[in-house]
Parts: C-alpha cells; sequence; structure tokens
C-alpha cells in the first residue's frame, strides 16, 4: 500500500503572506480605474471645448458679417437721403430713428441686476 504522509499545512501563514498581494493588486486596480476615468473626463473636455471653440467662431463670424452688412445699409440710407437734403440733415434723420431703437431695445431688455439702488 502506498504510505500517505500527511503535511500539516500552515494556514494561518499562508493567508498572512496573501494579503500583502491582494492590498497590492487593489490599490493597482483603484489606480488603473482612477487614471482611466480621468483619461475619459479629459477627452470629453476636450471634445466639449473644442466644440465650444467652434461654436464661438462661427457665431462672431455671423455676427460681424450681420454687422458689417447693418452698416453698409446705413450708408446707403444716408446717401441717398443726400440726394434731397444736406448732410447734417440726412444723418439726423437716420441718426434719430436708430437713436430711439437703441433706447427701446435697452429699455426692454430689463432691469439691470447689480444696481445699488
Amino acid at each position: 500500500m502506498v504510505d500517505r504522509h500527511s503535511i500539516p499545512i500552515d494556514v494561518s501563514s499562508s493567508v498572512s503572506s496573501d494579503w500583502p498581494t491582494l492590498i497590492e493588486r487593489a490599490i493597482d486596480d483603484v489606480s488603473r480605474i482612477l487614471r482611466s476615468e480621468a483619461h475619459m473626463l479629459e477627452s470629453s473636455l476636450s471634445s466639449a471645448s473644442q466644440l465650444q471653440i467652434a461654436n464661438t467662431i462661427a457665431r462672431l463670424t455671423i455676427v460681424a458679417a450681420m454687422l458689417s452688412g447693418a452698416l453698409c445699409l446705413l450708408a446707403a440710407s444716408i446717401l441717398l437721403l443726400r440726394q434731397w437734403l444736406p448732410w447734417w440733415q440726412a444723418f439726423g434723420v437716420i441718426g434719430l430713428p436708430m437713436l430711439l431703437a437703441g433706447s427701446i431695445f435697452n429699455a426692454a431688455s430689463g432691469p439691470r441686476s447689480g444696481t445699488g439702488a
């Protein structure tokens, strides 16, 4: 018959030697998760900021085109009125409605916050 010798296994020593390995693995896993989350956050913030910059540039281009168009229309209307009126009257006839429109728009935009009244 085969003679079996039982080898005593010290359970407490093997468990205690595995704890540092388990703790090291857990810390490594947590650090990898945090690095990947930070990378994902950086990627999403980068793409969001690039999209915002592109939208801002597009809107500024539109505003610049509209502003130059409005100035051209203003100059054309003054030059048209100049055919029948002196220069000062042509500028006055165009300037007064522009001033009134700006005042009405300013009043319609609502009360300003931050006033110390």
